[in-house]
């Protein structure tokens, strides 16, 4: 079967510093796909790659076997890729409604917007997994109730592939299994996701594999249900781990 996402050879400096050396991913559809790695592993940096925030310096990607070039983030939503950071990317000053379709705002290039509309649309989505007020300015919310409203901005945009950079960090336990019942349904529907976290439990409960990076190179592949935590830490870490 042909991946949905392929990426070979990866390499990226920042002057004297070797961000990537050396990376391969590879993404199936309808799977959720763990990346893991110590904090400076390149797990972010990779992803960023993918969504065109960083370019390359050498390294080939795919999808759907067709290599391809991403330039920008508006490349990547052309090409169904959508990106929900670890850090919040919202703008503070306008509404909930507002930020989830910032994008088909733009794309529409009018004077004037039926806000009713995306209120109503975006108060359909959110219910989904929180009781946040489409009205209300994105800058009153706490960072979890921002967290969540970049997941579903992310939603709206017909991703075929969901990349989600740590995004439990800031969601209570309930906001979390919510946000997992999403992603299993997601996953059921064909989209390819790329899950990036530090917590095990996360990776052996709800991924069906885990990629594992150390020091911007690529170590491993590993079935979830023919591993355990404690192979994937060692992996993460170059050692063997006499205690978890």
């Amino acid at each position: 079967m042909v991946p949905l996402l392929q990426l070979s050879h990866i390499a990226k400096s920042f002057g004297p510093v070797h961000a990537l050396r050396d990376v391969s991913f590879e993404l199936r559809a309808g799977e959720i796909h763990a990346l893991a790695g110590e904090n400076g592993a390149g797990k972010s940096t990779t992803m960023k790659i993918v969504d065109g925030i960083l370019q390359p310096d050498r390294g080939d990607i795919r999808i759907d076997g067709t290599p391809i070039r991403i330039r920008s983030p508006l490349d990547a939503q052309a090409l169904g890729i959508g990106f929900v950071h670890q850090e919040i990317a919202l703008c503070p000053d306008i509404s909930v409604a507002e930020n989830i379709f910032m994008s088909a705002i733009a794309a529409q290039g009018r004077g004037w917007m039926n806000y009713a509309a995306l209120e109503t649309k975006a108060r359909k989505i959110l219910s989904e997994f929180c009781d946040v007020d489409p009205r209300q300015k994105v800058g009153t919310l706490s960072i979890s109730n921002q967290q969540l409203v970049e997941i579903a901005k992310a939603l709206t945009l017909d991703a075929r592939i969901l990349i989600l950079d740590e995004p439990t960090s800031a969601l209570t336990e309930a906001e979390t299994s919510k946000l997992f019942q999403i992603v299993h349904r997601l996953k059921e529907q064909g989209m390819g996701i790329i899950h990036i976290s530090h917590r095990m439990a996360e990776v052996f409960d709800h991924c069906d594999r885990v990629t594992v990076f150390r020091d911007g190179e690529y170590v491993t592949c590993l079935e979830v249900a023919q591993s355990c935590p404690q192979e994937v830490v060692s992996n993460m870490v170059g050692r063997d781990l006499l205690q978890l």
